[in-house]
This record gives structure tokens, C-alpha cells and sequence, in this order.
């Protein structure tokens, strides 16, 4: 696209907010490039992009498509031993763009199912809470039962992907057996706007969220639950003033108070894969793990790039409904590291990371001999001993 002067103005503007110092740490050594998992040594991304900004060349780093192969994974920026946080500054480069109305198709399509829709698919909002139709307990809504503690926040892929909602109504039998005064929104509820962000339309993301807390006051929420790390991380650093705890933590109390109980072992290797927005963006990576060592007969084997290093699966920044432009296919390389284990299940904690991974599997042609499961799914089998 064209780079009009208006924008190349308003990109020094966002580059201030973002923080030139931070820009100015950078000594270009290369550990950004070398940890990239999209970097392909032909762009020396994202290297690069922060020379660029250093040297002021806004315009050359708007017109560069690079910046749109970032999976904001945040790999960089807990790798970089100066703080420059060269993933932040790719979504201050995007703001920019997305401003000018240069956003990629697979970028814009994203954002316009999410502001018409309010979920990355474009599917009507009004079928959110259609999973709860083929709930076998009950799923109650804020509106009946006003006397509830916690919102159970499901999250645009656990409503509408019909993977991931088969790990919903597991979850809703499971807050059910442990007791969990929990509610929904149902139709009220709206995208959290995780990924809105980080693809650089703050706009969108402000809007989004000022929906959602207007719910969120109108209904007397103090307290939420959701099993989605892309949900986590906003809801938990970006809307103020709730206590937000990630589906797993509940789960993980319930078994060690006894209130869930694991009778039924399941007799598997099993390989965890780290989500960025759980681990790089929020610093959990045990809990997960204590959660599957707690199911009887679960022998846990770690993937060489786990925690703070593990490998992106690709999903994060719109490119779950897209086709990503990169030369690499982060979610195969991912599924590849896996099935390398010999582990039998893939166990994820993310509904992105489960999209990417099984699609991943079936590309690689892993699928035969391994497969994806959510933890909540293996919690479940545990506890009822059904799939």
C-alpha cells in the first residue's frame, strides 16, 4: 500500500506512546531473529523492523509486509536481554496500518467478522450459547441466577468451534460436579478482543471492551472464569478491577480439596505444549503440568522447547481463520516436535493451540498415531471414565 505522510506522522505519534527508549535498548544482536519461529533468514525478521525503527525509516517499516508474519508470541520479547520488546513494537507498526486501511484480506476479514459478529468466524452472534443445548446439566445464565459468584467467560472458540465446544460442555459437567456457583452471558456475551488488539486495531479492541464491561457492571460481576488463554490474558491484564482465574486453577483445587475425583487412570504418554498467552504472556507453565500429573496412570514427557521456549503454534493474531502468509507452517513444525516425543496425546491448554495442532498433525500425517487433546478433555475421562 501507499504510505500517505498523515500516517507516517501518526506512526511517530504511536512509536512515542510506545516508548522510543525501549526502541533504543535494542543493540541489534540477533537473539530476536534467531528465536523468531517464522524468521526464515531471508528477512532476518524481526531484527530488521527495529533497525528500521531506529533509524527512523517509518516508512520503509510501514510498507514492509514482515510485520504482519509476527504471531505476536512474544518469544522475542522474553528472549531479549535489553527489554526492546520487538513483538510490542510490531503491534504499534500494525496500528498504523490498520488506521491507513492497509490491513492484509486475511487480517481485515478477521476484524470484520469480530465487529459484526463478535467472534473471528463470522458466525451469528445470536447462536453464542448453542453449545448449551446439547449440555446434559445445567448451564445457567446470569439472568437466571442473578445470585451467582463466578462468570464463567466462554470465549468466542469454545462457543463456536465445534472442537473446542466439545471441550465446553465438558468443562460445564465439571463445574457442575465440583459445585462452582458459576453463570454465563449467552448471547450477551461478546469477544473479549485479545486478538483484536494485538492485530492492531485498538479501536475495535476499546470498543469491544467497553461492551463487555458495560455487561459485566449491569450483572454485578466481581469474579471470572475462563478456560481460554487468549481470554485470560485481557480479561486479566486489560479490563481492571476483576479477579479473573483461568479454568485449570479451579479444576486443579478441586482435585486436591477432593471434590473432583480422579478414579480412572488413563494409561498414556503424554506431551504438553505451552500456549504463549498462558506461559510467555503470564508466566503459567507448572500449573498445567501439576494438573496432569495429578490423572493416575499419565506419563508426562517434555517436548526439547517447553515453558518460556516453546514453540508458537500459530494461532494467535487473526491467522486462526487465515491462511498465514510466512514461508513456515509454525502449527506443523510444532506437531512435528511433538509426535518426535513418542507420546500418544498432544495435550493443549488453549482452543487456538487445539485448531492449529490437530491441523498440524493431519498435515504431517501424525494423526494415526497421535492425538489432541484438550487437559480439561483428560480431567474429564479421569473423573467419569467417558470420553
Amino acid at each position: 500500500m501507499r504510505i500517505e505522510a498523515e500516517n507516517i506522522e501518526r506512526f511517530a505519534e504511536i512509536l512515542e506512546d510506545f516508548g522510543m527508549e525501549r526502541i533504543f535498548e535494542c543493540f541489534n544482536c540477533g537473539n530476536c531473529t534467531a528465536i523468531c519461529p517464522v524468521n526464515d533468514n531471508e528477512h532476518l525478521f524481526p531484527r530488521r523492523l527495529m533497525r528500521y525503527a531506529q533509524l527512523g525509516a517509518n516508512e520503509v517499516l510501514l510498507d514492509n509486509d514482515d510485520v504482519w508474519l509476527c504471531l505476536v508470541c512474544r518469544h522475542c520479547t522474553v528472549t531479549c536481554p535489553r527489554e526492546a520488546r520487538p513483538s510490542e513494537l510490531m503491534v504499534a507498526a500494525r496500528k498504523a496500518i490498520v488506521e491507513a486501511g492497509g490491513a492484509p484480506k486475511h487480517i481485515a476479514d478477521f476484524l470484520t467478522n469480530i465487529q459484526k459478529q463478535k467472534n473471528p468466524w463470522g458466525v451469528g452472534k445470536f447462536k453464542r450459547s448453542d453449545w448449551t443445548k446439547k449440555s446434559e446439566v445445567e448451564v445457567p445464565t446470569v439472568k437466571d441466577k442473578p445470585e451467582f459468584e463466578w462468570l464463567w467467560f466462554v470465549g468466542c472458540a469454545h462457543s463456536f468451534d465445534n472442537r473446542n465446544t466439545s471441550v465446553t460442555l465438558k468443562l460445564a459437567r465439571i463445574f457442575n460436579e465440583i459445585g462452582l456457583n458459576f453463570a454465563i452471558l449467552g448471547r450477551e456475551e461478546g469477544c473479549c478482543g485479545n486478538d483484536v488488539r494485538r492485530a492492531g486495531e485498538e479501536g475495535l479492541f476499546e470498543l469491544l471492551a467497553e461492551e463487555n464491561i458495560k455487561t459485566f457492571e449491569k450483572y454485578g460481576v466481581k469474579k471470572i472464569v475462563t478456560a481460554s488463554p487468549h481470554c485470560y490474558n485481557t480479561l486479566k491484564n486489560e479490563y481492571d478491577g476483576y479477579e479473573v482465574k483461568f479454568a485449570l486453577e479451579i479444576i486443579y483445587e478441586a482435585i486436591k480439596s477432593g471434590k473432583l475425583q480422579l478414579k480412572h487412570p488413563i494409561d498414556r504418554k503424554v506431551t504438553y505444549h505451552d500456549p504463549c498467552y498462558l506461559g510467555r504472556y503470564n508466566g503459567v507453565y507448572e500449573l498445567p503440568r501439576e494438573v496432569l500429573k495429578l490423572i493416575p496412570g499419565v506419563k508426562l514427557v517434555e517436548m526439547p522447547r517447553n515453558r518460556s521456549m516453546s514453540f508458537c503454534c500459530g494461532g494467535g493474531n487473526g491467522n486462526i481463520v487465515g491462511e498465514y502468509p510466512g514461508k513456515f507452517r509454525p502449527n506443523n513444525i510444532r506437531a512435528k516436535e511433538a509426535a518426535e516425543t513418542g507420546a500418544d496425546i498432544l495435550a493443549v491448554a488453549c482452543p487456538f493451540c487445539m485448531i492449529m495442532l490437530e491441523d498440524g498433525l493431519k498435515t504431517q500425517k501424525f494423526d494415526k498415531s497421535m492425538d489432541v487433546r484438550d487437559i480439561i478433555e483428560l480431567v474429564y475421562l479421569s473423573a467419569f471414565g467417558e470420553e
